[in-house]
C-alpha cells in the first residue's frame, strides 16, 4: 500500500511541475504596457511552463525594444534639456529591460518540456535584436556616472558586464569579441562601490580581472580590496573573513604590490604580526630587493626603534624607486633619530645629520607646499642638533 501511495505522489509531483497556465500567457500577450506584462509575470510565472514563460518573456523583449525606440525618437525632438534627459533615462531603462528579459527568455526557452526535450526557439532572434540595446547600456552608464547617479550607473554598466558572458550571446561573435568589456566591468564595480553595494563591487571587479584587460587590472584589484575593507568597516564581515578574501586576491596576483601591501596590512592590523612577518620573509627570500616587502620591513623596524635595519631596508626601496617620497621622508627621519641616539651616547653623529638634512631638503623641493610632508620646521631646527 505504501509503495502505491508513493508512486501516486510521484506522478502528482511530475504533473504539477509541468502545470500550464495559458491564461497568464494570454494576459501578457494582451498587455498594452510593458509594466502590465511584467506584473503578470511577477505574480504568475511560477505557474507557467518553460515554454509559456519563454513566449511571455520574448513578448516583453519586443515591448522593451519598442519603448527604447520610442524614447530615442522623443529624446531627439525634445525641446528642453530636462525633457531630453528624462527621455534618455527612459530609453536606457528600456534597453536594460530588453537585455534582462531576453536573458530570462533564454533560460525558460532551454528548460525541458513535459517530454524531457529542449527546443529553444528565441535565442538567435533575441541575441540579434538586443545587441544594439547593449550600446545604450554603456551610454546610459556613462551619463549616469558623470551625473553621480551611481545606482543607475551600476545597473546599466552591470547589465552590460553580466550579459557579456551570458548563454544568450554564446554564439554571437560581436559580443564574444568585445574589446571594451573589461573596462565597462571595471566601471560597473566603481559605480557599485560609490553606490555602497560592495558585494556587487567585488563581482564586477572580478569580471574586469577575468577579462584580461591589462589597462584596468591595477584599478580593479584596488577597488576589489577597498570593497572588502568597506564591508568590514560596515560590520558586514569580520576580520577573519576580510583576511581570507584579501589573501585570495594576493594569491591570485602575488606580484601585485597593492594586493601584497593590503595583505600585510590586514594581517598586522588584526593582530597577526607573526603571520605577516612570515609572508614578508618569504617574499624577501624570493626577491631580496622587493620594494613593498622592504618598505614594510623598514616601517616595522622604524616603529621598533631599530634604525639600522630600517635604514638598510628603506635604502633598498629608494634604490629601486628614487622618487618614493614617503620612503625618502621616513629614511631621513631614521637618520635623524639615529643621530640623536648617537649624540646621547657621546658618539659621532654628524654624518647622519648631514644625510638626514639632504633627504629632507629633497622632500621639501618635491613638496614645497607641505601638502604631504612637514619639512620646514624640521629643516629650520636640524642644524641645532
Amino acid at each position: 500500500m505504501k509503495k502505491i501511495i508513493l508512486s501516486m505522489l510521484a506522478v502528482a509531483a511530475t504533473t504539477a511541475s509541468f502545470a500550464q497556465n495559458p491564461d497568464a500567457l494570454k494576459q501578457v500577450l494582451r498587455a498594452e504596457k510593458k509594466s502590465e506584462a511584467t506584473n503578470v509575470m511577477k505574480e504568475q510565472e511560477g505557474t507557467m511552463t518553460g515554454e509559456e514563460r519563454a513566449k511571455a518573456y520574448n513578448h516583453i523583449v519586443g515591448m522593451a525594444i519598442a519603448d527604447n525606440s520610442k524614447e530615442q525618437g522623443k529624446a531627439l525632438t525634445a525641446k528642453t534639456p530636462e525633457e531630453k534627459a528624462n527621455r534618455l533615462t527612459k530609453q536606457y531603462k528600456a534597453a536594460y529591460d530588453a537585455v534582462k528579459y531576453a536573458m530570462l527568455c533564454n533560460v525558460a526557452d532551454n528548460e525541458p518540456n513535459e517530454k524531457g526535450q529542449v527546443k529553444p526557439a528565441f535565442k538567435k532572434k533575441n541575441a540579434s535584436r538586443v545587441i544594439a540595446m547593449r550600446n545604450d547600456l554603456i551610454n546610459g552608464g556613462l551619463e549616469a556616472y558623470n551625473n553621480k547617479e551611481y545606482e543607475n550607473a551600476q545597473k546599466w554598466f552591470g547589465m552590460f558586464a553580466e550579459s557579456h558572458s551570458n548563454d544568450l550571446f554564446s554564439e554571437t561573435e560581436a559580443v564574444l569579441n568585445e574589446k571594451n568589456y573589461g573596462q565597462v566591468a571595471y566601471y560597473a564595480s566603481l559605480a557599485a562601490y560609490m553606490n555602497k553595494d560592495y558585494k556587487k563591487t567585488d563581482k564586477y571587479a572580478l569580471l574586469a580581472l577575468e577579462s584580461g584587460d591589462a589597462e584596468v587590472k591595477e584599478d580593479a584589484i584596488k577597488i576589489q580590496l577597498n570593497a572588502f575593507q568597506a564591508r568590514k568597516d560596515a560590520g558586514d564581515i569580520d576580520s577573519d573573513y576580510l583576511i581570507k578574501k584579501v589573501k585570495q586576491v594576493y594569491k591570485a596576483y602575488p606580484d601585485n604590490e597593492i594586493a601584497f601591501g593590503k595583505y600585510i596590512g590586514v594581517l598586522t592590523d588584526n593582530g597577526k604580526k607573526e603571520e605577516a612577518d612570515k609572508v614578508l620573509e618569504k617574499k624577501l627570500q624570493e626577491n631580496p630587493n622587493d620594494v613593498m616587502a622592504n618598505a614594510y620591513v623598514a616601517q616595522n623596524a622604524q616603529e621598533a626603534g631599530n634604525y639600522d635595519k630600517a635604514i638598510e631596508a628603506y635604502s633598498k626601496v629608494l634604490t629601486a624607486q628614487p622618487d618614493f617620497l614617503a620612503v625618502k621622508f621616513n629614511l631621513a627621519t631614521c637618520y635623524r633619530n639615529k643621530a640623536l641616539d648617537l649624540k646621547n651616547n657621546n658618539q659621532p653623529y654628524k654624518d647622519f645629520i648631514a644625510k638626514a638634512k639632504t633627504l629632507f631638503q629633497e622632500v621639501q623641493a618635491a613638496d614645497p607646499d607641505e601638502a604631504n610632508f612637514k619639512t620646514k620646521y624640521i629643516l629650520s631646527t636640524i642644524d641645532e642638533l
